[in-house]
């Protein structure tokens, strides 16, 4: 999972995760949305170039980002086209603004991460569903983490997270956003919880000089801006993001779910991730498709750890389920009791492409 930390902000409205140099980058769904999401100039909204004549057209809403590796793929390699369906790809802020959207039928599908917007969201009856999941945390070199302030580390006042109690840690998005989960992850263990810190919202380019200067006594990083503060010295990685575990996917909206096509158009991704297992999610030839459809640089790409998916890209129930129990615990939903997840999850589309 490269930097999914930018994708979703605050409560807003849907999903969230990580920033354009792969950093995972949102308050109620209605009016904060309402001049919050931006559809890209037309020069940026790509349809597939193997669309057949009489295809029905899928508008996804998304992020330039290389953890949304299979859509490039199966778009690539004709996977949509073969079931009918042209993809128009409409780059927009952030993938939680695009939910509204996709409720609405305005788009069909959004490629985005999780925080407590999509939850709020939720609760206020916007019509959607994650039906999928995207990039996983891989094992081996972190992607994703806390990195405390080398100072701090060196002064041996910070051993573990747990440690950071009563300590500022940034977080892109601030509470409520997929860096303030993956934070909680990270207490978890040493029994701290978000309310026992203070999370400061800093854009990901902002934390290496926070961390230097002592403004914060960590900051939950996502690469290429993990790598830089470790490489300087401004940082020490403390924890990892926790291996496989998903927090950003594929949301239909409503009108979309329930359209012949829906199917199809799961089908089509998951086989792209049938054909991204093991190595092959980093093979040159795949990542110079991604490296086209991101603006990433492909040194870049071959660098970073990999991406992994589970083959059949099933909606991540646990970790959702999870992840709201701990916006409610730190008050960052509009609501006090758990929603059931049959409400915003359909494990269908998964179960059927499998």
């Amino acid at each position: 999972m490269k930097s999914v930390l930018g994708l979703a902000h605050g409560t807003g409205t849907a999903a969230g995760g990580r920033g354009r140099g792969k950093a995972v980058r949102r308050a109620t769904a209605g009016a904060a949305l309402a001049g919050a999401l931006t559809l890209a100039a037309p020069q940026a909204a790509l349809a597939e170039s193997h669309a057949k004549a009489g295809s029905k057209t899928v508008t996804v809403a998304y992020v330039p980002l290389p953890l949304f590796e299979p859509i490039f793929i199966a778009m690539h390699n004709g996977y949509f086209a073969q079931r009918g369906i042209n993809v128009k790809l409409t780059v927009v802020a952030s993938g939680q603004s695009a939910t509204v959207l996709a409720a609405t039928n305005k788009v069909q599908v959004v490629l985005g991460g999780f925080s407590a917007g999509l939850f709020n969201a939720v609760h206020q009856g916007l019509d959607f569903k994650v039906v999928g999941s995207m990039a996983e945390e891989a094992p081996g070199t972190a992607a994703n983490g806390l990195v405390v302030a080398k100072k701090l580390k060196a002064s041996r006042k910070l051993t573990n997270p747990g440690d950071l109690k009563g300590m500022k840690i940034a977080v892109d998005g601030g509470a409520g956003s997929t860096g303030a989960y993956l934070t909680a992850l990270a207490l978890a263990p040493y029994h701290v919880t978000l309310s026992q810190v203070t999370l400061v919202n800093l854009n990901f380019p902002e934390m290496q000089s926070a961390l230097s200067t002592g403004a914060v006594a960590a900051a939950y990083m996502s690469t290429p801006f993990l790598g830089a503060a470790l490489s300087s010295g401004a940082g020490v990685l403390l924890a990892g993001a926790p291996v496989h575990v998903a927090v950003t996917g594929v949301i239909y909206g409503g009108p979309f779910a329930r359209s012949p096509e829906a199917q199809p158009f799961f089908d089509a991704l998951a086989e792209a991730a049938k054909h991204l297992q093991g190595k092959a999610a980093n093979s040159h030839a795949n990542l110079e498709i991604v490296a086209k459809a991101t603006g990433e640089k492909l040194s870049l790409l071959e660098a970073e750890p990999p991406n992994v998916f589970s083959p059949d890209l099933a909606p991540p129930v646990a970790t959702l389920s999870h992840m709201q129990s701990v916006f409610l615990a730190n008050h960052n939903l509009t609501y006090s009791s758990p929603i059931p997840s049959s409400r915003y999850v359909d494990t269908t589309f998964a179960t059927k492409a499998g």
